[in-house]
């Protein structure tokens, strides 16, 4: 069965789920595992990425992690009717905010996507890509308002390129270990400055953001490697200087002290619980 054909498979079942009636669950009762999701709760876009996240998703520590095996085909065709709406809306005519948060709920949405697709893997890089460039990021896998878009066109030509804010690398999702958390409920144009900066705080407080050894060396994501013109004027000081600024307490103390980065590090392996 090709991807094309699974695709298109799954969106009209999750058509026939949009004409049946139930009731959504909220972000804050049980999951339940036998109880497909549906998108009958006209009052919130999100209502169905909320569900999924609040069934699938499960906080283990400082990490944040999906239960891609237990993801039920009811479960899937409804994630993927999700993402064929925002697809043919495409972004929204209004604030920075809104059409921030539209395109890191699609982004976040359809990586979980592809890895369902494409399930059991161990690492989001063993998926599409080429020799070359390994991963699935440059793939064509939406089509955005009419427009074949790939997940690096959202990231990195359209939200990294119209905005200047640094804190978008929390946001984004790249199904690993050391990628910053998956929020576990959609992003919310009303409480984005706040969600963005938790989202960076609980990063680099967390050993996947910054991890300090016993002679105060400090190993740093690679993400800070990869962006560093974002995070400043491109230099180390100017990495260090945002690490500190969302660091708390030892960490904090730690950054300061230690002046420069010892080595950048990440963990391509999926993140994934069982």
């Amino acid at each position: 069965m090709t991807h094309t054909f699974k695709r298109s498979f799954a969106i009209a079942i999750a058509a026939a789920l949009l004409s049946t009636t139930a009731i959504v669950q909220t972000a804050s009762a049980a999951p339940n595992a036998g109880d497909p999701m549906t998108m009958t709760d006209k009052a919130s876009t999100n209502a169905v990425f909320n569900k999924f996240l609040n069934k699938y998703g499960v906080q283990q520590g400082d990490i944040s992690l999906i239960r891609y095996s237990a993801v039920t085909a009811d479960d899937k065709a409804a994630l993927e009717g999700y993402i064929e709406t925002l697809s043919k809306a495409g972004p929204p005519n209004g604030t920075d905010e809104e059409k921030m948060v539209y395109w890191f709920n699609l982004y976040n949405a359809e990586t979980i996507i592809v890895i369902l697709d494409n399930y059991p893997v161990k690492s989001i890089r063993e998926i599409g890509g080429s020799f070359i460039s390994k991963g699935p990021w440059g793939d064509k896998t939406l089509t955005v308002a009419g427009k074949p878009m790939s997940l690096n066109n959202i990231e990195h030509d359209t939200v990294r390129a119209q905005y200047n804010e640094p804190r978008i690398h929390y946001a984004f999702n790249c199904a690993s270990i050391s990628c910053p958390d998956l929020k576990l409920s959609a992003w919310e144009a009303e409480t984005f400055d706040a969600d963005l900066s938790a989202a960076a705080t609980a990063y680099i407080n967390s050993d996947r953001g910054v991890a300090v050894d016993d002679k105060g060396r400090l190993t740093v994501s690679s993400i800070f490697k990869w962006y560093k013109q974002d995070f400043g004027n491109g230099s180390e000081a100017d990495v260090l200087a945002h690490l500190a600024k969302y660091a708390t307490g030892n960490k904090k103390a730690a950054i300061t002290a230690a002046g420069k980065v010892k080595k950048y590090d990440y963990d391509w392996n999926l993140n994934e619980i069982k």
